[in-house]
């Protein structure tokens, strides 16, 4: 088929072009690397530039010069249009350059030369699109509120429990199973056993409960088994709701409600407790893991078909427990941030330190099960501990922002804190303001020329 019978109606913007000739050019980005000594190059294909159409259109007879303006005043309209090639159809090109020719022996007549450029949308930087909730809208009379944020924390944190102990109580059944079949069984059941009462011993004495972890046989009862951890290390990690908010903060700030080592670690597998204990110091920390410490945990353990029992039930008890205290602490400090936006009592340091803890013990739990479990088994927990941990850090955030920007100020001649307040604020009674602000003041009572304190903005 000949291209006289399939040639479009050429336009830009809607305006008519009669086309003499047309030009396409298009040139691929590449990147040479050359090596001494070594004939030729190693070249990179980046990918294809923009394409450039080139086109010589003619307007001729009465009206050219209304069409003409047409023509130019589409060219100068800002922004990407519509070229309708009689070639390659519909493209949105950008006007780059045109020339506009009139010839003394055409009257009535002009060529023009445009050339435009291929224009292709860039991605946005997200592929997928998310929708964003800003739990920080506190006296929004639409949309969610930070109560509503903090209840879908809760909510999360209930259902992630239920789906660990189901995954975590389903594989001690089909490690117990496992062991019917191999050679030394009572050893075996033996070291098992150890091994979980001797975990469920250590979380229970966290917590100071007077229940005994002899009280029930963990192999013949384990379903029982999670729940008890749950229920020491709520008992353990979640504040006396009898006592002042002040003393709530202090105790979960001081880390006082976070265990230094992992519970039963000496019933436990040695690498198993090893790894557990710099998992959870490493979270009262808030450092971020080092690759050598998430190396140390057996990659696909708990999805092979017959792995070690001892060694297995070792690792899902250090998953359940620590996946236990990250969702704990997670409410622990939920409860410290919803006190902080009526009544503020930390300076940015120490909040800095409660989100860090959060943050870092939700890490180790998605990097044991991203490592110990198979992929679909793991997002299970992995997605919604991704969640629990992004709300934790969107609640500082917006407890943050409710306080004007923290700048540091000179003294400017020897005062007390409470003079500094009068005349930085006008209101003396922020001095206990400025002595959170900066905790390392020794002496609040004179303050020497020239110190440099921190202090709001406003």
């Amino acid at each position: 088929m000949s291209w006289s019978e399939t040639l479009l109606d050429a336009s830009y913007r809607g305006v008519k072009l009669l086309v003499m000739n047309e030009n396409l050019q298009a040139q691929r980005s590449l990147s040479e690397h050359g090596v001494p000594y070594r004939d030729g190059d190693d070249v990179e294909d980046l990918g294809r530039g923009a394409r450039r159409f080139a086109l010589n259109v003619v307007l001729f007879g009465t009206n050219y010069e209304i069409e003409l303006q047409n023509l130019l005043a589409a060219l100068d309209t800002s922004g990407p249009g519509e070229l309708i090639h009689p070639f390659y159809g519909s493209v949105s090109v950008v006007a780059q350059d045109w020339n506009v020719q009139h010839h003394a022996d055409h009257p009535d007549y002009a060529e023009v030369s445009l050339q435009f450029l291929e224009r292709t949308p860039a991605e946005p930087f997200f592929a997928r699109q998310f929708e964003f909730v800003d739990v920080g809208v506190l006296d929004s009379d639409t949309g969610p509120t930070w109560q509503d944020g903090l209840l879908d924390l809760f909510g999360q944190i209930d259902a992630l429990m239920a789906t660990v102990q189901q995954w975590i109580g389903g594989g001690w059944v089909g490690l117990l199973e496992n062991v019917l079949g191999l050679p030394g069984i009572g050893l075996r059941l033996g070291q098992l056993r150890s091994q979980i009462g001797g975990v469920l011993a250590g979380v229970l004495g966290l917590s100071g409960s007077s229940k005994s972890a002899a009280s029930f046989d963990p192999l013949f009862d384990i379903p029982r088994t999670p729940v008890e951890i749950r229920s020491a290390i709520g008992a353990y990690t979640d504040p006396d709701s009898t006592a002042a908010p002040l003393t709530i903060t202090r105790s979960i700030l001081a880390q006082d409600n976070l265990p230094t080592s992992m519970p039963g670690a000496a019933s436990l597998d040695a690498d198993a407790a090893r790894t557990a204990t710099a998992f959870i110091v490493a979270a009262r920390q808030g450092q971020v893991l080092t690759p050598a410490t998430i190396a140390a945990v057996p990659a696909g353990l708990l999805e092979q078909a017959e792995p070690d029992p001892v060694q297995a039930t070792a690792w899902a008890l250090v998953a359940l427990v620590i996946t236990e205290l990250a969702l704990a602490q997670a409410s622990a400090v939920a409860t410290v941030l919803d006190a902080e936006k009526t009544t503020p009592t930390l300076n940015p340091d120490e909040l800095e330190s409660l989100v860090g803890s959060a943050r870092g013990l939700a890490q180790a739990a998605i990097v044991l099960h991203r490592r110990l479990y198979g992929v679909e088994q793991a997002l299970q927990v992995i997605e919604p501990l991704r969640a629990v941990a992004a709300l934790v850090l969107a609640t500082a955030r917006q407890v943050v922002l409710q306080r004007p920007p923290l700048i540091e100020r000179t003294v400017e001649s020897a005062a007390c804190l409470r003079l500094l307040a009068h005349r930085w604020y006008g209101d003396h009674s922020r001095a206990a303001e400025l002595l959170r602000l900066n905790p390392t003041l020794r002496t609040p009572y004179v303050i020497a020329q020239g110190e440099v304190l921190r202090a709001y903005a406003s």
